[in-house]
């Protein structure tokens, strides 16, 4: 192996003579300046070299700091898609569940959220700046408290509430959305703004299923709605605020205001005004009242009890509940329809389908009057 590399390098020097005694029999150099331009090459290689070397070490120093700022960046991308993964269970729960708090005792040991947060927030801090994990830390304060606020509302008010609360939610997240991705980018980045998210909010027809309900707000929509939807279909109705005889109907448990109505015109003729009525008691009811004291006619008895449809009494010609699909119990607050007219995106079309039937026995009363010239 020695004998080799010593041959190589007497094959060199004598490859080296050769060139130089060549140049200088054919004149290619002068000889007394082959010494100078022999160095100077030297130097220019020599420099070449050093050159070369301070490029490829700053080219290596580069890439090496293209491949950190890279996986860095991918490790970013991963720590705050974690975190933001985190928040949304968080969020989709409503609280955050805590191991062995109250009667959650036996909750499962791997699951406790705050925990989770809590490390969470500790990745995100191991990668970006104090500014931002200060501006998350915040949002993340309001969103708990947001939460704990809903929760903590009374049932009957969470409906009222509920399209606040998403909005200020929304509002918190699309800012912890802004300030990483600001961060991760290095681009100024403006969260969605509440307005925005309220525009959408409104088309959404929110609605929380909750245990109670405001009987005042209902049975003052029910009134309300009513009246409107028999104006709209030509009833001669003059709108009437009924606040104060709700307020009146649940102020007393005993003796309370009852009896309230609503009355207006549906049939005419020479010698009669009939007016359908829809009165309350514990549940409501509808049909045609005698007037005055227990006032008698008999061809009136006659038409009302020809359609079949209602069953008279002293002070009624002829009274029914409505079907059971839309009967309301305003005292005990027990029908299964309420669970169609407490449901805003519902309500209309409750109060749509009692009209239809309400106008169904008006038809059928008016067909059987003209029959009988009343």
């Amino acid at each position: 192996m020695k004998q080799k590399r010593n041959l190589w390098v007497y094959g060199i020097i004598a490859f080296t003579l050769i060139f130089i005694a060549s140049s200088v029999i054919f004149k290619i150099f002068e000889f007394e300046v082959l010494p100078s331009q022999f160095f100077g090459a030297l130097i220019g290689v020599v420099i070449t070299a050093i050159i070369t070397v301070f490029l490829l070490q700053g080219q290596t120093s580069n890439e090496e700091e293209r491949e950190k700022s890279v996986k860095v960046f991918e490790k970013k991308q991963e720590v705050y898609h974690a975190f933001l993964e985190e928040l949304k269970k968080i969020i989709q729960d409503g609280e955050i569940t805590i191991v062995s708090k109250g009667k959650d005792a036996n909750l499962d040991k791997s699951i406790d959220e705050l925990k989770d947060l809590i490390f969470q927030l500790g990745y995100l801090q191991m990668h970006t700046s104090e500014k931002t994990i200060n501006g998350v830390l915040d949002s993340v304060a309001k969103i708990i408290q947001l939460m704990n606020d809903f929760n903590s509302t009374q049932e009957t008010d969470k409906q009222k509430e509920l399209p606040n609360y998403y909005s200020s939610l929304s509002e918190e997240l699309f800012t912890i959305v802004a300030i990483l991705k600001e961060d991760l980018y290095k681009d100024e980045c403006k969260p969605i703004s509440k307005d925005k998210m309220n525009s959408i909010l409104k088309e959404c027809d929110l609605f929380v299923e909750t245990e109670g309900f405001d009987k005042y707000e209902i049975q003052k929509y029910f009134w309300n709605a009513l009246q409107k939807q028999l104006q709209e279909r030509g009833y001669p109705i003059n709108h009437k605020d009924y606040t104060h005889d709700i307020n009146e109907y649940y102020a007393r448990a005993r003796n309370r205001h009852r009896y309230y109505k609503l009355s207006f015109n549906i049939y005419s003729s020479e010698n009669r005004q009939i007016d359908f009525t829809i009165e309350i008691e514990n549940r409501y009811y509808f049909g045609f009242t005698r007037g005055g004291y227990k006032k008698n006619d008999e061809l009136m008895q006659e038409c009302v009890d020809a359609t079949q449809a209602f069953s008279s009494s002293d002070w009624w010609y002829g009274w029914r509940h409505p079907s059971e699909k839309f009967d309301l119990d305003f005292w005990n607050l027990n029908s299964k329809a309420f669970e169609e007219i407490k449901n805003p995106r519902k309500q209309d079309a409750f109060i749509k389908g009692l009209v239809d039937e309400i106008e169904m026995y008006i038809k059928k009363f008016i067909v059987v009057a003209k029959e009988r010239n009343l």
